[in-house]
């Protein structure tokens, strides 16, 4: 026994080894109940660490590749992983040793991980899924099946169940409606705990986007959600008083279910980039919210918040409100980069530093949060320049008055589903935010093409957004950093990564027919070019856009250069009746849904 034994020992040694090599990126966050343990889960780490927080050092470290988010039994026996993209995973470990107990299949992408009270229902949700999938589910531990499932609205990322258990509450990431429309925001969606029936969707203010995280207050009657406002209905001609975008917390009624308010975390003259963890203290007296793009936690006086509300002469303003929470918050600095997770435990605050490698403790008192602590997770590493790169991207300390970063406009280097009035073509004509990847090989960039490479968009970005010029090894690191970027499959493709048959028939569609292949050429189906299509709005009628890629499409809805079109068969049909881009006018509906599928599987 001793030779096998030896032999495991040795490759569980090599794995860390190769482990420790990499960086760590602590993305997610579940504490114990009694606080004495701390599970971490390292995205690009490939593990989950147990971290002792009464010695503060690292006291386990179970392998789990592809690593998402985490969540524990109520009887703190079982730690729940989600892990993967396309083909995602669920994996039960045996928290005290990291044992993998079960591993059950889930959907695309994986998070949001949450245990019923009673520690019989797992729920979760797929990041991504097709239009006609389900991506919330309730799995039976006891059996390991789904029991049911039900449809989200668009990438929900955060999922909190009510106090007495009876309902879900699930925060979608983006918007999914016409981005040229008077009003572009994100929802919530609640649903039976036991069913999954979708009972109410209640909507956030106007201008939300990058929802990231919820919490509920101890005593279950108010929900908090941590998001972006973007200010989209003026151009991008200056970032004093938050007039491109902001960051919040809004407040839902969970008893009634109606939306009550929201508050801004910035302050006049500097920005609280990007929120993204959100908790409350367990007497319910603090409300804390991780800023990543500043790295800085704020602590929110929940008593004094709600006074200020109840007593609002203008309720409606108080979302405009860069004063309303003086006195009442408190921004205490991290140290170390992308403050995104956190577990609240007691009087206790932990922050998961994602570009550190490291989290920060800050202890509640009654007159407010104390100086942080920091509490690396493994040996300093020195960033290569991706690394760099990545950090500079989401680094909003690089903006005019921290109010924004590259990834404010464009999470996870995608888009936002928003428009944009940039400065870059002139002021009233705003378009598409796009997505980032493939940018430095499809040149020229931007929807008019005004870029002549993405190197000077980058470069631009700094200067015309974020109003403030940068090293150049900063822009250098950030160009090294996109071209990493690489296309996740589809959601649309079969289980084995294979087109389905109605998107095989879609291909020959596209590559006869509908003519579609002759600007949108392969490898990435796009061309490079610029066509006049008489698609544009007013001013922008005669004007050339240059082909968009195809490559995630599926991800990167609404569509056309205003996002007019919600999905791609709209694209297809209602915003091609001229027949100028494919010739689909007269394609059949099944025709049109096999064309849909097949782009939507690039």
């Amino acid at each position: 026994m001793r030779g096998p034994f030896l032999i495991a020992l040795l490759l569980a040694g090599a794995v860390f080894a190769r482990a420790a090599e990499r960086d760590l990126s602590p993305s997610a966050l579940v504490a114990g109940a009694d606080g004495k343990r701390l599970y971490v889960a390292c995205e690009t780490g490939g593990s989950v660490l147990a971290f002792d927080t009464e010695a503060e050092k690292v006291v386990g470290r179970y392998a789990v590749d592809q690593v998402g988010e985490l969540a524990l039994s109520p009887d703190g026996r079982r730690l729940y992983a989600t892990a993967g993209a396309f083909g995602g995973r669920i994996v039960e470990l045996d928290a005290a040793s990291g044992k993998v107990l079960r591993t059950f299949p889930a959907g695309h992408t994986p998070v949001a991980p949450v245990v019923s009270a009673d520690g019989q229902t797992l729920f979760t949700c797929n990041r991504f899924s097709r239009a006609d999938q389900p991506d919330v589910q309730a799995l039976d531990l006891a059996t390991g099946k789904v029991r049911c499932s039900a449809k989200a609205i668009r990438e929900p990322v955060a999922m909190r169940l009510s106090k007495d258990g009876k309902e879900l509450w699930v925060v979608n990431l983006f918007p999914l409606m016409p981005a040229n429309g008077p009003q572009v925001f994100a929802s919530l969606c609640v649903y039976r705990s036991g069913t999954l029936e979708k009972i109410a969707t209640l909507d956030l203010p106007p201008g939300t986007f990058a929802a990231r995280d919820a919490a509920l207050s101890p005593d279950g009657r108010y929900l908090y959600v941590s998001h972006t406002i973007g200010r989209f209905t003026v151009p991008t001609t200056h970032l004093d008083r938050g007039w491109i975008s902001t960051s919040a917390v809004s407040l839902f009624d969970v008893p009634a279910r109606k939306y009550v308010n929201t508050v801004l975390l910035d302050d006049t003259m500097k920005g609280a980039a990007n929120p993204w963890g959100i908790g409350v203290s367990s007497d319910g007296a603090w409300l804390c919210v991780n800023a990543s793009g500043t790295h800085e936690l704020i602590a929110v006086n929940t008593k004094e918040m709600m006074r200020r509300l109840a007593a609002a002469a203008n309720p409606k303003e108080v979302v405009n409100d860069l004063a309303f929470l003086y006195g009442a918050k408190t921004r205490v600095p991290l140290e170390g980069q992308g403050a995104r997770a956190l577990a609240v435990c007691g009087s206790r605050v932990y922050s998961a530093l994602y570009f550190s490698d490291s989290l920060s403790l800050v202890e509640l008192w009654d007159d407010g949060p104390g100086g942080a602590v920091p509490l690396p997770l493994g040996p300093a590493r020195t960033p290569d320049i991706v690394r760099r790169g990545e950090m500079a991207f989401n680094d909003a300390t690089l903006c005019y008055q921290s109010w924004l970063s590259c990834s404010s406009c464009h999470p996870d280097t995608r888009s936002d589903g928003t428009n944009w009035d940039l400065l870059n073509d002139g002021i009233g004509n705003p378009k598409q935010s796009r997505s980032l990847l493939l940018t430095h090989r499809t040149s020229p960039v931007m929807i008019t093409g005004i870029r002549a490479s993405a190197e000077i968009a980058v470069e631009k970005g700094f200067s015309m957004i974020q109003f403030h010029e940068v090293p150049e090894q900063n822009l250098e690191s950030v160009n090294e950093y996109l071209k990493t970027l690489k296309p996740v499959p589809s959601p649309y493709l079969k289980p084995d990564g294979t087109l389905t048959d109605s998107a095989k028939r879609g291909r020959v569609i596209f590559e006869g027919k509908a003519a579609c292949a002759t600007c949108h050429v392969p490898p990435y189906y796009g061309d490079k070019k610029k066509y006049v299509l008489g698609l544009g709005s007013d001013a922008e009628r005669d004007r050339p856009f240059v082909t968009p890629i195809l490559i995630e499409v599926w991800r990167t809805a609404p569509y056309m250069y205003d996002g007019r079109a919600v999905t791609i068969k709209d694209v297809i049909t209602t915003d091609n009746a001229n027949n100028k881009h494919g010739n689909t006018k007269d394609l059949t509906p099944q025709e049109v849904d096999d064309l849909a599928n097949y782009v939507n599987s690039l």
